[in-house]
């Protein structure tokens, strides 16, 4: 295992290679997963398989969120309007001056964070600690995002932990942008998304979850099938989602897989692995083109894959006083 820390003004980047096929750029900004690089099936080409800007600024505060740890609720708010314990709390309108989105203007993924890093004989871990003060929302939170990385086999694990001392709601994950094809050659168009998830999340025009339903032929990825299947179809791009911008909700709660994506040129593989009930799919639909000008990146260029709860959700969201937040994401990544 080798690891290398730089600092860039005040914040640090921390490079994990487990050599075994496995890079990992982590990033104090955001807790932030800037970059991981895994090779293709003939072990040839050690590629990165993030989207993410080159210059700095743009991603420290571009609102893609490129690779961002997202709170201190991720996904939309409707009206941008917390109730909580029968009292409303007024948030950021930072999504068409309408709802708040992930965790409005001031939110964790514009923070920077202390870190540590510990190993052992399995793994090395880089632990991610911020107090958020009272923010619009009751409560001052602790969070610790513990970054794992395998030294046995190419798997990556989030663990997410919080407490605070009032009363709120929390709802954290992780907004990387993946592309299997390496150095983002294709759009994920052709990948292929296994999702093990029989239900999901009918949004409105300001893409805030209605009800849930079980999914249609547009959204069933049960089985798995190329995501340029159905994208095109009016349900989506007549929408304001212009894609797939929804939540599912997992088959059977009891389960760690929730998500396959593959790439068959390259043959990478990415299995999705969490505690938390449901995965927000986002297909990159509206590109921010400015950032990638030196590069080919358009429309469908990468897909987030955020596991959470559900969006304005605030009921399953609700932590209590000392109660003890806690989920993990688990990435494991493969050439098949």
């Amino acid at each position: 295992m080798i690891i290398k820390e730089r600092k860039i003004d005040d914040v640090s980047f921390i490079n994990i290679d487990n050599q075994l096929g496995l890079v990992v750029v982590l990033c104090s900004f955001g807790a932030s997963l800037y970059q991981i690089e895994t090779f293709d099936n003939n072990n040839k080409h050690l590629e990165a398989i993030l989207l993410t800007p080159n210059n700095l600024s743009d991603f420290y505060q571009s609102d893609a969120y490129f690779g961002k740890t997202i709170g201190r609720f991720s996904g939309r708010i409707k009206n941008a309007i917390a109730t909580i314990d029968n009292v409303d709390y007024a948030l950021d309108k930072n999504d068409s001056d309408t709802n708040s989105l992930h965790g409005g203007n001031n939110s964790l993924s514009y923070q920077n964070f202390d870190y540590s890093i510990f190993e052992n004989n399995e793994n090395v871990s880089i632990e991610f600690n911020y107090l958020e003060k009272e923010n619009k929302l009751p409560g001052d939170v602790l969070y610790k995002i513990t970054y794992q990385i395998s030294k046995i086999q190419n798997d990556l694990t989030i663990y997410f932990e919080a407490k605070t001392n009032k009363n709120t709601i929390v709802n954290l994950t992780n907004h990387a942008y993946f592309n299997l094809s390496g150095n983002q050659k294709h759009t994920i168009l052709d990948h292929k998304l296994k999702l093990f998830a029989n239900k999901v999340t009918k949004l409105d025009n300001n893409l805030i979850p209605l009800e849930i339903e079980k999914v249609n032929k547009i959204m069933d990825f049960t089985k798995g099938h190329k995501i340029n299947k159905y994208i095109n179809d009016p349900s989506l791009q007549n929408h304001k989602a212009k894609g797939y911008d929804h939540c599912f909700i997992k088959t059977n709660p009891n389960e760690d897989i929730i998500a396959i994506l593959h790439d068959k040129k390259s043959h990478r593989k990415l299995i999705v692995s969490t505690s938390y009930p449901a995965i927000v799919c986002y297909t990159y639909n509206y590109p921010v083109e400015n950032i990638f000008s030196e590069k080919n990146i358009t429309k469908h260029h990468a897909i987030a894959l955020e596991c959470q709860y559900i969006p304005n959700d605030l009921e399953n969201a609700y932590l209590k006083k000392d109660e003890l937040y806690k989920h993990y994401i688990k990435y494991s990544f493969k050439t098949k």
